[in-house]
């Protein structure tokens, strides 16, 4: 599978499945890496429709992969944490990437630099205005990762939960009630 090839999958018509199609289909193809580069590159040649299909749809695809086998993403998870989380500008890819961080950051420990990179991006990304629930969601499980380990999140955790509270959607009603305590 070539970047051209697989830039073509993720900028065709949505179908049925096509994350889980997709996502077998890189892993047999050993294109992991492939796929990886895209997600977290910026593609100043493409038109920005389709660079934001491949981020969002590359994100999807990443996504189910890390879940699938998670051992296949640990060799990017320190470039993951120190600078291709935080990088992620696209507001669609943004939400894949806080659930594979808040899930990775259970059991692997980056840098103190890293985390506190990470939880900076997670905070802007949970306040900002504009923001999609889903990362917004996501955003504040990765600071709860990371409330125990970043002073300034315990800090000003109680802010942050009052922040979410604003015009709160049933989803982040329910968050907070169940676990974000």
């Amino acid at each position: 599978m070539t970047g051209e090839e697989l830039i073509g999958l993720l900028s065709e018509p949505f179908y049925e499945n096509f994350a889980d199609k997709l996502a077998a289909r890189v892993t047999g193809e050993h294109a992991f890496a492939l796929l990886y580069d895209l997600v977290t590159s910026r593609h100043e040649g493409l038109p920005a429709s389709i660079q934001h299909k491949v981020l969002f749809r590359g994100a999807y695809v990443l996504e189910k992969i890390y879940f699938a086998s998670p051992e296949s993403f640990m060799p990017y998870a320190a470039s993951f944490c120190a600078a291709d989380f935080p990088a992620c500008a696209d507001a669609s890819a943004r939400r894949h990437f806080a659930k594979i961080m808040a899930h990775l950051l259970r059991g692997y420990a980056p840098g103190a630099s890293s985390l506190d990179r990470i939880a900076e991006s997670a905070a802007q990304w949970a306040v900002e205005p504009d923001a999609k629930v889903a990362v917004r969601i996501w955003a504040v499980e990765v600071l709860k990762c990371c409330r125990g380990k970043v002073g300034w999140v315990a800090e000003t955790w109680d802010d942050l939960l009052e922040a979410q509270a604003l015009d709160a959607t049933p989803g982040i009603v329910c968050r907070m009630r169940k676990s974000w305590k």
